[in-house]
């Protein structure tokens, strides 16, 4: 029983609790694909709920974008349509909730990938 309460302790005070946390809010979001020399910043306002992550994003030139994704309780995944010189481009920011609260991860845009981080304003 001993054991049981001091595991539950060690857990209950783990990081990967205290990362557990709602992705509801504002956050600017920083991309970058260095293999095009292309370097951008979004701000969305999104809203969880459950695992269901959603909200509107203002794009780089101003542009409204319609985010949905998903929120596991360390990884998150926000995507959206959007067009890049009059290409349709569809975007996968995947990442893992850091230690600060911020989100770092990739971004899969089809053939081409790269590099994101976000933070909560």
């Amino acid at each position: 029983m001993k054991r049981l309460l001091v595991a539950a302790a060690v857990l209950a005070l783990s990081p990967v609790a205290a990362l557990a946390a709602d992705l509801s809010g504002a956050w600017k979001i920083n991309g970058s694909f260095d293999s095009m020399g292309v370097t951008y910043s979004l701000t969305c306002t999104l809203t969880q709920t459950g695992t269901t992550l959603a909200g509107p994003c203002k794009g780089p030139q101003g542009e409204d974008i319609a985010a949905t994704g998903s929120y596991d309780g360390t990884n998150a995944v926000i995507s959206y349509d959007t067009t890049y010189q009059g290409t349709p481009v569809h975007l996968d920011y995947k990442g893992t909730l850091q230690a600060d609260g911020s989100l770092k991860g990739a971004i899969d845009a089809g053939a081409v990938q790269g590099t994101f981080t976000a933070t909560k304003q």
